[in-house]
């Protein structure tokens, strides 16, 4: 259920001194920061350079940019003051200190995107867009003209592609970049997988597995309709993407729209992309196997997705059949290198297989549990 305007409102910066949004605004990118001081000038001078898909500069009263600074202890605010002329006029920053139980990104990024829904409201432009990235992460210079081409398609958010900054990239230890581009790898192919068990109309193949905080979009109207941002320590980006699905958006993934985000192995929030390398790393000293969903498994769940979609195509499907299992159940893991080469076989055998071909096969191998009833919420 949507949630009131009053709790939008409550949630939002409203208590902090913003100028009013202009009557022309359409797109409002919010960004997140705690103790980013050394990152901060990479992420203003991208959003600086935007452009739109003429090449030429983005009218600066339709977009607007909100950092918020919550619980810093550097000199992120004084850095933010002296790129505030560096051509961004609508560059808005906020600090703000968090109780200790709040002082987390799901927590600062909800904040961010209530502030911003508020905003759109006040003007009556529910139709405005929503964008968030992170502060170490560098916009491409097209990124708003990108994303906000990829709603002229009738879709109510889009992820980017989040790509590591080349140079901190190959100073990676070669056995974590060869474990990224296993992952990088796995990951495509379980998209493919699901594009030959449930494809989309509006988020066709090619496409990725990203709906992150380094790119996330949603219109106004969407953010209100999904309840506004789930309360979340971390994979608070997840949670909003899910929850816009769930109230029936349609999402895309696009290759168009990117950003180069850094390849640190500690990261500022729980959980992310620092985590994964951090963790890929202690695992290559380690000599322990990475293991994910194996090949059989997500197969039978995709398959079972693409069931339900057949069956149900005006039901959002159970988050047990979209979302891979992260961590993978024991009973169902697989080595990394291994379940790709299975996963890549797999989808050669597939993709001269018409789809209901593919769904009857599917049906008579998992048998009774094919057809799941709405209320199915595992698999």
């Amino acid at each position: 259920m949507p949630f009131p305007e009053s709790d939008f409102q409550r949630r939002s910066l409203q208590s902090l001194i913003l100028p009013p949004p202009h009557p022309r605004l359409r797109v409002c990118v919010v960004v997140p920061a705690r103790n980013e001081e050394s990152e901060l000038p990479r992420l203003i001078s991208a959003l600086a350079s935007q452009v739109g898909l003429d090449g030429l500069p983005l009218d600066p009263d339709v977009f607007e940019i909100i950092i918020l600074l919550n619980n810093c202890l550097d000199r992120s605010a004084a850095v933010l003051r002296d790129l505030r002329p560096a051509g961004l006029p609508k560059l808005h920053v906020a600090e703000i200190t968090l109780e200790a139980s709040e002082a987390h990104v799901g927590r600062a990024r909800q904040i961010l995107f209530d502030t911003a829904y508020d905003r759109f409201r006040s003007i009556r432009r529910l139709d405005g867009l929503i964008l968030t990235t992170d502060a170490d992460t560098r916009p491409e210079p097209d990124w708003i003209g990108q994303t906000c081409a990829e709603f002229t398609k009738n879709v109510s958010g889009v992820g980017g592609r989040v790509l590591l900054e080349s140079e901190e990239r190959a100073a990676l230890p070669p056995s974590v970049q060869r474990l990224f581009l296993l992952d990088v790898g796995y990951r495509r192919a379980l998209e493919e997988m699901r594009s030959l068990y449930a494809p989309q109309a509006e988020d066709p193949f090619p496409r990725h597995h990203q709906h992150y905080g380094a790119s996330l979009a949603v219109t106004a109207a969407a953010y209100a309709k999904a309840g506004g941002m789930p309360l979340t320590r971390s994979s608070e980006d997840a949670a909003l993407y899910h929850a816009v699905v769930a109230s029936g958006g349609r999402f895309r993934h696009s290759y168009r729209v990117r950003v180069r985000t850094s390849a640190r192995v500690l990261g500022r929030a729980e959980g992310g992309l620092a985590f994964a390398l951090g963790s890929w790393r202690d695992r290559a000293n380690t000599a322990r196997a990475v293991l994910v969903e194996s090949a059989e498994h997500a197969e039978e769940r995709l398959g079972r997705l693409g069931l339900w979609c057949a069956t149900y195509p005006d039901t959002p499907p159970p988050l047990a059949l979209a979302a891979t299992p992260e961590p993978a159940p024991s009973e169902h893991a697989a080595e990394l290198h291994a379940t790709l080469n299975k996963l890549r076989e797999r989808i050669c055998a597939l993709r001269s297989i018409p789809l209901q071909q593919r769904l009857d096969q599917l049906s008579q191998h998992v048998g009774r549990y094919a057809l799941c009833p709405p209320q199915y919420e595992s698999v």
